[in-house]
């Protein structure tokens, strides 16, 4: 290879580096200086919306029963009949059944538009994140297509690392989604462990004919504290499980997550391919005005100048101007 040859292919090289690095400079400038904009996309207003309607009608049905029970207990009282018609009797189940599902759900809604957001977050700062890490990699200028391959598999890694158990396939399993939910709230499956346990060991020293009412309770408080702590442990220790290891996701949804990512990095592109062709027409006015400011300038220097040699020449000829 000739030494001109050489040299060519060197300057290339270079100049392909130099540019690389510039639009890393840049897209990270964008990214830096990007605003959140909406956490919450339309796309995914369908998602939270099922789980919080399915949360609600789980706690609106965990209502209802206890309430119908107690008016259906309650029904045994002939003052309770005389006092209420059949419509305070249905509003007294359905009402809190109502205030149940409404509270459940909405407070469901807003949990469920936080994750949202948060996941919409991490994905911006797993985008810069990944911009960073491809403009230390001290290796040869890579391609477009080396570039998108290592960008994918630095967001696949990004998602593992977020506190996440992927699962295979595109639906969690039944105990998967019981792991989350006690995951996720530990007090509600406390109080719903706790309380029937309670009430079937008070119920069972009800049988009891040769014990005082006093020691019935006694007993129940003994081993009914016994069977709260024991549950309160094991709940509190399964939390402690799924915070370190995840919370589980399908490998549906982490790649949601890392094509949300390369959305992202996508918008991020555009907008700064915008600003770029924004800033090259306003260059190329600011350059048209200036040629024509020069151009004008030639022109009226010439003027001059043809002006200033003709005053020249008649001061020097007298006879012509004379005449």
């Amino acid at each position: 290879m000739s030494p001109t040859n050489t040299s060519t292919l060197e300057s290339s090289v270079a100049e392909s580096k130099n540019t690389s690095s510039t639009q890393k400079h840049l897209l990270k400038h964008a990214i830096m200086q990007s605003e959140p904009g909406i956490l919450t996309p339309a796309s995914r207003s369908d998602e939270a919306t099922e789980e919080a309607s399915n949360e609600g009608l789980i706690h609106a049905f965990f209502t209802m029963v206890p309430a119908a029970g107690a008016v259906m207990i309650a029904m045994r009282d002939p003052r309770f009949v005389k006092w209420t018609n059949w419509q305070s009797r249905t509003a007294l189940v359905v009402m809190p059944t109502l205030f149940m599902f409404s509270f459940s759900g909405e407070s469901r809604h807003l949990g469920k538009m936080r994750e949202i957001a948060n996941e919409t977050k991490h994905s911006s700062e797993t985008v810069r994140w990944a911009e960073d890490a491809l403009e230390h990699i001290d290796a040869p200028v890579m391609n477009h297509r080396e570039t998108e391959e290592h960008l994918l598999k630095l967001y696949q890694k990004s998602v593992k690392d977020s506190g996440v158990n992927i699962v295979p396939g595109d639906q969690l399993g039944i105990h998967h989604r019981i792991a989350n939910y006690t995951a996720a709230n530990p007090i509600k499956v406390l109080a719903t462990l706790a309380l029937p346990s309670v009430a079937w060991i008070f119920y069972g020293n009800t049988g009891k004919q040769h014990l005082d009412f006093s020691v019935k309770l006694m007993h129940t408080r003994v081993f009914g504290q016994f069977a709260t702590i024991s549950i309160l442990l094991g709940v509190i220790g399964f939390k402690e499980f799924m915070d370190y290891n995840g919370r589980f996701i399908t490998e549906r949804e982490a790649n949601d997550r890392v094509e949300e990512m390369q959305h992202v990095r996508q918008a991020l592109m555009s907008r700064l391919h915008a600003d770029k062709e924004q800033v090259q027409a306003q260059q190329q006015k600011i350059k048209s005005a200036h040629d024509q400011d020069v151009k004008n300038h030639d022109v009226h220097s010439k003027k001059k100048k043809v002006q200033k040699q003709s005053e020249t020449q008649d001061a020097t000829d007298p006879v012509a101007s004379t005449v």
